[in-house]
C-alpha cells in the first residue's frame, strides 16, 4: 500500500471513529454539570431575587411551619400499569425532580450559598415531597438561610408551605410556587425482588440514574404492635433498596418499573467488620498492633410509598376534624 492510500484510511477510520463518538449520544439528552456547586452564581442570583422580593419562608418561619402544619386535600395521580423502557425511566424521575433546601449564609463567611437536596413532585401545582431532614433548619450551620426549591433545568421557586411532616419518618411534603411540574403515582405494592430505579445527585454529582431491586421491607425501631396499615406504624416502616446513592441523594423518587414512586431516599448505613460500628477505621488489638476495621456492605435505607400516602391521610383527617 503506498503512502497515499495509506493517510486516505488512516483518515477514513478516524472519521468513522469521530462520527461513532458523535452518535454515543442521541440528540436532545441533557448534559449535566460535573457537580452541585454550594456557590452557583445562577441559583444564587435567582434566589436573591425571590428574597429582595420576600417571597422566601426563612429558617425561623420553617421552623413554626414543622411545629403547625397546614394540612391540606392533595389529590394522588393514579398508579400507572404500563412498563417502561429504563431510558424513559429516567427521562420522567428527570423531569419529576424538584430539588429542595437552602438558600444560606453560613457560620463562617459573609457569601450566600445554595444547598439542596433531591425531591419529587406528586401534583402538577407545586405539591413535592423530601426528606424532612431536608427541610428542617440547622441554626449551627446557618446564621441566615431560606427554604428554595429547584428543578433541573436550574429555575429556582419559592417554597410557600409546609404541608406535612415527620421527624421519625424523614418526610416533608411541601407546596412550591411553581406550575406545570410532572407528578409522579405513589405505590406502594411493591415485593422484595422487584426493580427500582433511582435519579439523585450522589456527593453533589446531578442525576445520576441507576438500576437495582427492592431488598426487603423491615422496622426502624423494633415494636410488637407495629402496623404497616397505620400512621404510627408506618412511621418506623422502612425499605431497602440495592440501587445507588449517597450523601446528596436524600429526597429522590425511587421508582418501579412503571414509573411510579415505590419510596424515596433516606440514608446509607455503613456496615462493618466491628459490629455496631460505621465508617473505615482503626481499633487497637491485645498485642498492640492495630486491625483495619473495613466497610463490609452499604444498605440504602428508604421510605417506603405507604408511608407517604399514610402521613397525607393522617394530615387529611387532621383538616376534617
Amino acid at each position: 500500500m503506498n503512502l497515499t492510500k495509506h493517510i486516505t484510511l488512516l483518515i477514513a477510520l478516524f472519521l468513522a471513529g469521530a462520527s461513532s463518538v458523535a452518535r454515543a449520544q442521541a440528540p436532545g439528552v441533557p448534559i449535566e454539570h460535573n457537580e452541585i456547586s454550594l456557590k452557583d452564581e445562577a441559583l444564587i442570583r435567582k434566589a436573591s431575587s425571590l428574597r429582595a422580593a420576600g417571597r422566601l419562608l426563612d429558617g425561623k418561619k420553617v421552623a413554626a411551619a414543622l411545629g403547625c402544619l397546614q394540612p391540606a386535600k392533595i389529590k394522588l395521580k393514579p398508579v400507572a400499569t404500563q412498563k417502561l423502557e429504563p431510558r424513559d425511566i429516567a427521562a420522567l424521575a428527570r423531569r419529576a425532580l424538584v430539588r429542595v433546601g437552602w438558600f444560606y449564609k453560613c457560620q463562617h463567611c459573609d457569601h450566600w450559598h445554595v444547598n439542596v437536596s433531591a425531591g419529587y413532585a406528586i401534583s402538577e401545582d407545586g405539591i413535592v415531597v423530601t426528606c424532612h431532614h431536608c427541610v428542617a433548619p440547622d441554626s449551627h450551620k446557618m446564621r441566615e438561610g431560606y427554604l428554595v426549591a429547584t428543578n433541573a433545568e436550574g429555575e429556582v421557586f419559592s417554597v410557600k408551605e409546609v404541608l406535612a411532616a415527620d421527624a421519625k419518618m424523614d418526610t416533608a411534603v411541601v407546596r412550591v410556587d411553581a406550575a406545570g411540574l410532572t407528578p409522579l403515582a405513589l405505590h406502594d405494592q411493591s415485593h422484595p425482588g422487584d426493580a427500582a430505579w433511582c435519579l439523585s445527585d450522589p456527593m453533589s454529582h446531578p442525576s445520576y440514574f441507576s438500576a437495582g431491586l427492592v431488598n426487603r421491607f423491615y422496622w426502624k425501631e423494633h415494636d410488637p404492635a407495629a402496623d404497616a396499615t397505620t400512621f404510627v406504624g408506618a412511621r418506623h416502616l422502612r425499605m431497602n433498596v440495592s440501587t445507588d446513592w449517597a450523601y446528596g441523594s436524600s429526597g429522590a423518587a425511587v421508582l418501579d418499573s412503571c414509573g411510579n414512586v415505590i419510596a424515596h431516599v433516606s440514608q446509607i448505613l455503613p456496615l462493618t467488620s466491628e459490629d455496631g460500628s460505621s465508617g473505615s477505621k482503626s481499633k487497637s488489638k491485645h498485642d498492640g498492633e492495630k486491625e483495619e476495621i473495613s466497610t463490609l456492605i452499604v444498605l440504602h435505607e428508604a421510605i417506603p410509598a405507604r408511608a407517604v400516602k399514610l402521613l397525607l391521610n393522617h394530615q387529611a383527617a387532621t383538616l376534617n376534624r
